[in-house]
């Protein structure tokens, strides 16, 4: 079948279609640059530590706690961001987790009773979410030269895989739990 030059004309859009078709890009362009720049922000800001110790007051006493722990005031000068453990490294899993988290605190904030909160309770609970691999981003040698005997047998089981996850050892190290 020969397309003549006539059908071929007919069957392109008129200008005013062709004007809604550019506008419509370019609104959509402008919407998706528009969310991504807002969710960026949003992001970065809601991950620092200022973020948390000053607009959640849910959080105050778990501050505090990280004040005096040796991530925040280590002998190496050495500072680990609240995000840095509580976040799962990788681009996909921090979004994920970072925006699940952010939706059950918010709600609790909001609708919750964020002055009697159990924080025995989530405490556990905020521990599943600490992934090994969050611990060894900064904790790169397993086995330090002053490392004790039962260190390095507990980082051996770990690097065999015999072990879950750090925090199952190391519970108390920046949030306090007590006995």
């Amino acid at each position: 079948m020969k397309l003549s030059k006539e059908t071929i004309v007919r069957k392109l859009p008129t200008p005013a279609v062709r004007k809604q078709i550019v506008i419509t890009i370019l609104v959509t362009v402008f919407i998706l640059i528009a969310f991504y720049s807002f969710s960026s922000v949003s992001y970065y800001y809601s991950s620092t530590n200022h973020f948390c110790s000053t607009k959640c007051h849910e959080m105050v006493q778990p501050y505090q706690e990280y004040l005096l722990s040796s991530h925040y005031d280590s002998r190496k000068g050495v500072v680990a961001d609240c995000a840095d453990c509580h976040l799962p490294p990788g681009l996909v899993d921090k979004w994920y987790v970072k925006t699940k988290q952010g939706v059950h605190d918010s709600l609790v904030h909001i609708f919750g009773d964020p002055e009697n909160l159990d924080h025995v309770a989530l405490k556990i609970s905020a521990r599943k979410n600490i992934h090994s691999g969050s611990c060894m981003k900064c904790h790169k040698n397993l086995f330090p030269s002053d490392l004790p005997r039962g260190g390095f047998k507990a980082h051996k089981a770990f690097e065999n895989q015999e072990a879950n996850s750090c925090v199952d050892c190391h519970v108390n190290l920046v949030h306090v739990t007590p006995s």
